[in-house]
């Protein structure tokens, strides 16, 4: 630091020498001496404390004061102000000792000439400047350390020993003071798993020169206690200015990752009793949805029954005994049959499904009831040239259900398999036993009957798969809904999947239908065995 002007204190009661010391002052060159004097110690006092004074040159032997005391008393005054002690007394003892008490230096006026005077001063001036800047730093060191009381602040060296910790890291690992921590590593405070995943960050920094910003570590100490931190780690350099170490700073985050984690269970919580209360409000709506479309269909198939009963008869009227010569008019009356024969279908499947929920429930073996089933379709199966696999192991449960609705089941599916194969294919049903492995969710059949499998439940698995051309997979969630069909218009009624739906609900059973790997539909009926019970 380059200095133009020097104010200059001289506390001297000889005037001779006050003389000596303003001349060689004013001698040097390059630095302008502002001297004031003062042959009393009480008369130094007042410019010490009203003005900026840069250095004192002192001499202890006062006519009011002697000796150390002198030097103690402009202490008193100014703790800022570097003194130079100027005195006719060499003694060594006494100069260390006003040394050690805060003196910049100790000079016999026997030995001092114009240099080393001038030396002295500025390098005193020099020091003092360098010590404030120094003692700010620590103070500012200080505050950093300890001033934020949250926050871990630490140095370590390049083998991951710590050279400084403040008191919120020291309390944190269980200690009083922070010297105690002086040379432990985190081996010593923490898992070794999280002191190796630490070792690894902090060679990468050292190695690199990056820094490490904003990690958020799970920090698991010996006895498996785990917090939670959010920290910054640098390079600690020394004074060649090589990586010599890292600084780091850490902030306990527990409660607050533990409010998170409690925030988030609680957002899935609601989450999925939103999700439960739409799909219950859904599932009320499509019962409701459901029970006035029944109402409807009952409602639309006995008006409509006894109209198409007189149109059916007097078609065939028409057909028996008039225009039998005339091909074009017979042919329309065989379209018009054709017309009320699906219109027929279509009432018996709006009254299936509107029929009432009541089962006539009997002891069924499966398998025959499905052998029974497949002679109903036999001509159905011939006319679609569809080759019937079957895998009926004997020894099956029975179950107990209604025979004649369960056979309509497989009516339907069987029906429909072959409209899936028009130009021919193979249907394979397969039967198999299984033992539930643990309970399914409840669920609410279209008729609100529960459907639900207990573990240790036997149950009746039906499969059923054809080699047809499969369900578009936008359509698969709507196939028992009622009235919709993926068939051509005026080929089927949209009702028939939506009955079995109902059948198997009544029967607290489950049915399923997939797109099959490799192409076609897969079909699955599972029904309850009886227990005897």
């Amino acid at each position: 630091m380059q200095v133009e002007r020097i104010r200059v204190l001289l506390v001297e009661d000889d005037p001779s020498q006050m003389a000596l010391v303003e001349a060689i002052l004013q001698r040097e060159k390059g630095v302008v001496f502002e001297v004031k004097t003062a042959d009393l110690l009480s008369a130094a006092f007042k410019p010490l404390r009203e003005e900026q004074i840069d250095i004192v040159l002192l001499d202890l032997s006062l006519p009011d004061s002697h000796g150390i005391d002198t030097f103690l008393k402009v202490r008193e005054v100014t703790c800022h102000t570097p003194v130079i002690v100027l005195t006719g007394n060499d003694d060594e003892e006494l100069a260390l000792e006003i040394l050690r008490r805060g003196a910049q230096d100790y000079l016999f006026k026997g030995t001092v000439d114009g240099p080393l005077l001038v030396r002295a001063i500025r390098y005193s001036i020099y020091r003092i400047l360098s010590e404030r800047n120094l003692e700010e730093q620590r103070t500012r060191h200080r505050l950093l350390m300890e001033g934020i009381p949250d926050v871990r602040i630490y140095f370590k060296d390049a083998g991951g020993h710590f050279l400084e910790v403040n008191h919120a890291m020291a309390n944190f690992h269980g200690f009083n003071d922070p010297r105690e921590v002086v040379g432990l590593t985190d081996y010593d405070l923490f898992s070794r798993a999280h002191a190796d995943e630490a070792a690894r960050d902090e060679r990468q920094i050292v190695n690199s020169g990056q820094p490490l910003v904003g990690k958020m570590e799970k920090e698991t100490d010996q006895e498996g206690k785990v917090t939670w931190a959010l920290t910054t780690k640098m390079p600690l350099q020394d004074g060649t200015g090589r990586n010599a170490g890292i600084v780091g700073i850490s902030r306990d985050i527990t409660d607050l990752k533990t409010t998170e984690e409690r925030l988030w269970s609680a957002l899935e919580e609601v989450t999925k009793s939103h999700e439960e209360l739409s799909e219950t409000q859904l599932l009320l709506i499509q019962a409701e949805k459901l029970r006035s479309l029944g109402q409807m269909a009952a409602s639309v198939a006995h008006e409509v029954k006894n109209p198409l009963a007189i149109l059916k008869m007097g078609i065939e009227c028409l057909g028996e005994h008039c225009f039998q010569e005339n091909e074009q008019i017979s042919g329309l009356v065989g379209e018009m049959k054709g017309a009320v024969h699906r219109a027929e279908g279509i009432i018996r499947d709006m009254l299936d499904y509107s029929a009432a929920h009541e089962l006539e429930l009997r002891e069924v073996c499966v398998n025959s009831l499905i052998e029974r089933t497949l002679t109903f379709v036999r001509h159905e199966l011939a006319k679609g040239r569809v080759r019937v696999v079957t895998d009926l192991p004997e020894g099956l449960s029975s179950c107990r259900l209604d025979a004649p609705k369960i056979e309509q089941v497989f009516i339907n599916v069987f029906t429909n398999a072959c409209h899936a194969m028009p130009d021919g294919g193979e249907l394979t049903i397969a039967t198999s036993e299984k033992l539930v492995e643990s309970d399914d969710p409840e669920m609410e059949g279209d008729n609100g009957h529960p459907v639900r499998f207990r573990r240790g439940d036997k149950v009746v698995a039906v499969t059923i798969r054809d080699t047809g051309t499969g369900i578009p997979e936008d359509k698969l969630p709507k196939i028992f809904d009622p009235f919709f069909t993926t068939k051509d218009l005026g080929e089927g009624s949209g009702l028939g999947l939506a009955v079995v739906k109902k059948i198997i609900d009544l029967h607290q059973g489950k049915i399923s239908i997939v797109n099959a790997e490799g192409g076609g539909v897969l079909v699955t009926v599972e029904l309850k065995c009886f227990s005897g019970s």
